[in-house]
Order: structure tokens, then sequence, then C-alpha cells
């Protein structure tokens, strides 16, 4: 899951303009433009540490940018030693992320919508109705929806990501189109072989009628051409989704929980 991870937060952080600050044990991102707890936290890259010291060092870090102090953990470095310390502490989760990845995409292609739609990759001309189809497809008041709204910063962020970058990481949108219409969304982080899609929407007109899995089909199409030869995919554990991508054939791989200071 390395290699997962180095792309989630080198090639997301870097789409979503985030400032890193590199520790010996954890490293944080600020992002400029968004300020919500899912692109402003630490993430903790060893458990051989007193998580007392880090979290007071990373409070005063965080507070001097002017934002909440988060921490996150993943299942990777999650040993009995850290858990205890974080019992011990004054943290309380914020949210779980389950991370899922398909090895095998062969397993995504066929599968079929009861609507007609195509797939392409979005062109820099076309990048206003993809955004807005993405805040669109994150808005509303659904309880079973994990991201239910984006903040205005997340436009921002993904008109600067139709931009060229020297960077290691590629940056692919698509969307779903019925006739002018836009009703699905993706987009994939991808460095080699492996790669991680985010900002999947379906319109709300057409959701339960498999046009997710159709999307990801084609999508799944497109990136083995590229010899991309595993995907991850993210959502908040417990909500609908988590059983949605099981269903297509992605297994979990980690967990990633976010921590913040009691009030």
């Amino acid at each position: 899951m390395q290699e997962m991870i180095d792309i989630h937060f080198g090639g997301q952080m870097d789409l979503y303009l985030s400032q890193q600050v590199r520790r010996e044990n954890y490293d944080i991102y600020l992002s400029d433009v968004i300020g919500d707890e899912y692109w402003n936290f630490t993430y903790l890259k060893k458990n051989d540490i007193s998580l007392l010291e880090t979290w007071q060092a990373i409070k005063e870090e965080m507070q001097s940018a002017g934002k909440r102090p988060i921490i996150y953990i993943t299942s990777e470095i999650l040993d009995a030693n850290l858990q205890e310390q974080i019992q011990a502490s004054n943290l309380q989760p914020l949210y779980t992320d389950v991370w899922m990845t398909l090895k095998n995409l062969e397993q995504l292609v066929g599968k079929k919508s009861s609507v007609e739609f195509s797939t392409s990759i979005v062109e820099k001309t076309q990048k206003d109705q993809f955004i807005q189809a993405v805040l669109d497809g994150f808005s509303g008041d659904d309880p079973e929806d994990p991201y239910q709204s984006l903040e205005e910063g997340y436009r921002i962020a993904l008109e600067k990501s139709f931009e060229p970058k020297d960077h290691i990481y590629q940056v692919l949108h698509y969307f779903g189109r019925k006739g002018e219409e836009v009703i699905a969304t993706a987009t994939v982080i991808y460095r080699k072989e492996k790669g991680i899609i985010y900002n999947i929407t379906t319109n709300k007109k057409y959701q339960k009628k498999g046009v997710c899995k159709q999307m990801l089909s084609e999508i799944a199409q497109d990136l083995m051409k590229k010899n991309i030869q595993e995907v991850c995919v993210q959502t908040e554990q417990g909500f609908y989704t988590e059983q949605v991508y099981k269903k297509m054939g992605f297994c979990e791989q980690m967990l990633g929980r976010a921590y913040t200071e009691k009030e």
C-alpha cells in the first residue's frame, strides 16, 4: 500500500494545492484554498514515538498556520503500543477512511448501465462543465452520502488541476455524458502502474441505474491501455459507497483514521 499512500499524499495534495511540511515522524498538509479537515491535517509516518510529545508539536505547527490540529493514522502503522497511546491521549476520531484496491482491472470491464451515455477524457475547454458537475454531485443533504457538499475552494483547486505541471504524477479527468448533459464524473491520479480514483459522482437523476459501474468499466479500459494495473478508491467507513465498491470487486486494504483533540 505504500505506493498508493505516496500517490495520495503526493499527487492528490499537489492537485488540491497543499503545502507540505516535512518532519522526521510526520508530514503536515495545509491547503491554500480548501478549509476542511480532509485537506488540512498531519500524516503520521512512524509508530515508535511518544504520541503526546508528537501531538503537542503538531498542535503548535497547525495552530500557527491557522488550522485545526488533526492527525491521520493508518492501520499500516497502528500497533498495540500506538493504540494504547491513542486511548490514553485526549484525542477523538473525526472520520475513518476505507482504502480499497482492485488489482485486476479486467473485473470491471463489460459492466453496463440502463442509461445510455458515453465516457470520455475531459478537455481543457470542457473544464467548467466538469467542475460544476463534480460540485453538483457532492451537493445535497443525503445522510447516506459521506461527502454531502464541497466548499467553493474545491472549484479553485479543480480549475488549477487543468494547468500543466512538471510532476511525477499524472492527472486524468473523465466525465460521462448523455447528450450534452454531464451525468457522471471521475478523476484518476496515477504514477507508473498504480492509480487512485477520486471525484466519483453520479447525477442524482441517474443514481442506482448502474452509471457508476459503467463509468468505471470504461475508465478501466482506458487505464489498461496506459499499463495501469491496480487502482484504489477511498470512502468513509460505514457508508453505502463502501458496499458499492465491494460489489464491484474492490477489496479493503487499509483504514485511515483522523483524530483531533476532545472538546
